[in-house]
């Protein structure tokens, strides 16, 4: 049979490894790279340097578990998983990400620090998640919320102070801020308060706070903070107070500089300062 006639039957056929006769351990996945679509299924793509045929059609579905079991979900790779890695996963995303990291490493997607002088500009992390904890937790940035436990977030007294507590520790630019779902940090002077990307709000809080420290209130306001945006309406309370004419120019009133490694020391020159009460 022609060449062609092995092509239109790659072409018009549903391949997998079982359907083809394929062994654990065969050598024909080496002559393929796994593709991992985002929320698709995942598949084998024939190198270019290798020719379709009957054996080696251009792609090649992985095989459906045989019984499947609730919240399992065993990885389908042709083969053993290297270095015994467990190959049952209680996601689906848990299965893309060892797809991705075991399988078809060259396609992990990379989130690298934006902190020039931050190590992990240079050693990026392959899940955002952890990317959103480090600006959070190394940082100090005002993305997501106080870390406690489900008794305190339902006293909405304790919460708040919480809130106000954990509100004090960061570190905030009343030029920027961070968007909490795609992570893009956004200059407020050419986009506002729409993330360019994603076209996600920035809090209400976060936009107050950066206001104040612009000196655009010229003074706080009572109002309800981290109500809405969390989920929690907190009583009217004066939750910042503001003092100062103008922002530094040094931290832009933040009251902090980044020592050029990805930490931050007191700013020696800041002289607008916001309250937490």
């Amino acid at each position: 049979m022609p060449l062609t006639s092995a092509v239109e039957y790659s072409l018009g056929n549903r391949h997998t490894p079982k359907s083809l006769g394929w062994t654990n351990d065969t050598p024909y996945a080496k002559l393929y790279e796994l593709r991992v679509p985002k929320g698709k299924e995942p598949y084998l793509e024939l190198l270019p340097r290798w020719t379709v045929t009957f054996a080696t059609p251009q792609r090649v579905y992985l095989d459906k578990p045989e019984n499947p079991q609730k919240d399992e979900f065993p990885c389908q790779y042709p083969g053993s998983c290297p270095n015994n890695k467990s190959n049952v996963f209680g996601r689906p995303a848990d299965l893309e990400r060892h797809y991705k990291v075991v399988h078809a490493p060259d396609q992990i997607e990379t989130f690298p620090c934006d902190y020039r002088k931050c190590n992990r500009s240079t050693e990026p992390f392959t899940r955002k998640d952890h990317y959103r904890d480090h600006l959070r937790d190394y940082h100090k940035e005002d993305i997501g919320s106080a870390k406690t436990d489900k008794m305190a977030k339902n006293n909405k007294e304790i919460y708040a102070k919480l809130q106000r507590d954990w509100l004090k520790e960061r570190h905030t630019r009343p030029g920027s801020w961070r968007c909490g779902k795609c992570l893009v940090k956004v200059d407020v002077k050419i986009h506002g308060w729409d993330c360019p990307e994603c076209k996600t709000s920035c809090e209400g809080d976060r936009v107050k706070v950066r206001q104040l420290l612009a000196g655009e209130n010229g003074k706080a306001e009572k109002e309800e903070t981290y109500g809405e945006s969390m989920g929690m309406a907190l009583e009217q309370n004066e939750y910042y107070s503001y003092s100062g004419p103008t922002a530094c120019s040094v931290c832009e009133g933040s009251e902090w500089i980044e020592d050029g490694y990805g930490a931050w020391q007191p700013c020696a020159h800041a002289h607008t300062q916001v309250h937490y009460l």
